[in-house]
């Protein structure tokens, strides 16, 4: 006895087809999902550390524009006594 070929209808491949998309289209979301974990917390990271940056760096140029307009200090502690502590008399 020899077994028929079994033979699709058009209907049957749009169904596999369909449950094929659908299957695909759940894989992509659930990998869109696994992305945005792990991608979105690590850029978060990355722009609060840059905006960190940014903050500090305008700091010292601020410290930086503070100490330029100061006097210039002398050199000795006492004011009166420009020679180095390391040359003796």
């Amino acid at each position: 006895m020899k077994s028929q070929p079994y033979l699709h209808t058009r209907e049957d491949i749009d169904q596999l087809v369909e449950g094929i998309y659908r299957a695909l289209e759940t894989t992509e979301e659930r990998l869109d999902g696994r992305c945005d974990d792990i991608y979105f917390p690590m850029d978060l990271s990355i722009s609060a550390l840059t905006s960190k940056v940014e903050a500090i760096q305008g700091e010292m140029v601020e410290s930086q524009s503070y100490i330029a307009r100061l006097p210039e200090a002398s050199l000795s502690i006492d004011r009166r006594n420009n020679i180095s502590t390391n040359i003796h008399n």
